[in-house]
């Protein structure tokens, strides 16, 4: 399929489905999105999906339906991860996991927002689900800090703790790890504010690799979420690892992961303009991001 004046303008170019890096998980609160027209046309940059606890609610046969749709696509499926910490905590691990198979779904999610689990038993859960042949995703940190053991401050981490969490996940058996969301954001603040959060977040990167970590990006008050793909994109490059993406900020994203976008303000045709001054367009220097953001 030949994209947009693709073969008329220099572009930049990103990788092709299998990807290993540059992924980008989104969200399907109910396994209702399958059909719809933005999955269609831009499936090519979407390589996970994952449903929420609302998937609860829904009617097994249409989730099976639209997961389907999905792999065939050829975009990896996981179950939220509330719904394997509720199995967790009443011991159903294996009927999950049956089901789970049997309605399509690849990946799972170890987390551990409720049900208390320790580093080690997040472990034993990485090997036990290997062991069922998914791939599986180990989730570092909470939503909330007083239930974080690697949180100083709602801004602040523990480096050493995350950088420990992250590994030992990972050499576990942890295909990549999910670096929860309001974390990240706390880390690089709402207007980009937070300095020392930021720097905490790139020794993490650092030390961990950021193949390794998927990011996530999102807001529970409605913040904007552009801001903090760029600051990422920034630092780490477009194929930088991204998560919690609303299918419909899906295209949004991928124009920034390609410096077309406004945020961080078209670093790509600024890098044109000036003559490629720095050896990657995403290099370009940032603008001040005090106008213009809410909160």
């Amino acid at each position: 399929m030949s994209k947009l004046m693709h073969d008329v303008l220099e572009l930049p170019r990103r990788s092709g489905k299998p990807r290993k890096k540059g992924l980008t998980m989104i969200l399907d609160r109910g396994w209702l999105s399958a059909t719809s027209p933005l999955v269609a046309a831009f499936n090519d940059y979407a390589d996970i999906v994952k449903s929420t606890a609302q998937c609860l609610l829904v009617d097994e046969r249409l989730i099976q339906k639209n997961i389907k749709i999905y792999r065939d696509l050829g975009i990896d499926v996981q179950i939220g991860g509330i719904p394997y910490e509720i199995a967790v905590l009443q011991g159903k691990q294996k009927e999950y996991l049956d089901r789970a198979r049997a309605l399509g779904s690849n990946v799972v999610e170890v987390e551990s927002h409720a049900a208390g689990l320790s580093l080690e038993q997040m472990k034993a859960e990485v090997r036990r689900l290997k062991g069922e042949g998914f791939k599986v995703v180990g989730e570092v940190g909470a939503k909330w800090s007083a239930h974080d053991e690697t949180r100083s401050a709602r801004g602040s981490i523990y480096v050493d703790r995350v950088v420990e969490s992250m590994l030992q996940l990972l050499e576990t058996g942890a295909d990549y790890v999910y670096w929860e969301g309001m974390i990240v954001r706390a880390l690089i603040g709402n207007q980009l504010e937070n300095r020392a959060g930021q720097e905490q977040l790139l020794k993490v990167a650092e030390a961990v690799g950021t193949d390794h970590i998927i990011f996530e990006v999102w807001s529970a008050r409605n913040n904007t979420n552009s801001p903090l793909w760029g600051w990422l994109i920034h630092h780490f490059g477009p194929d930088v690892n991204l998560a919690n993406i609303h299918l419909p900020e899906l295209s949004q994203l991928e124009s920034i992961r390609m410096g077309l976008s406004y945020d961080p303000d078209h670093p790509y045709l600024r890098w044109l303009r000036e003559g490629k001054p720095t050896a990657h367009w995403w290099q370009m220097e940032s603008p001040d991001y005090k106008v213009d953001l809410p909160g």
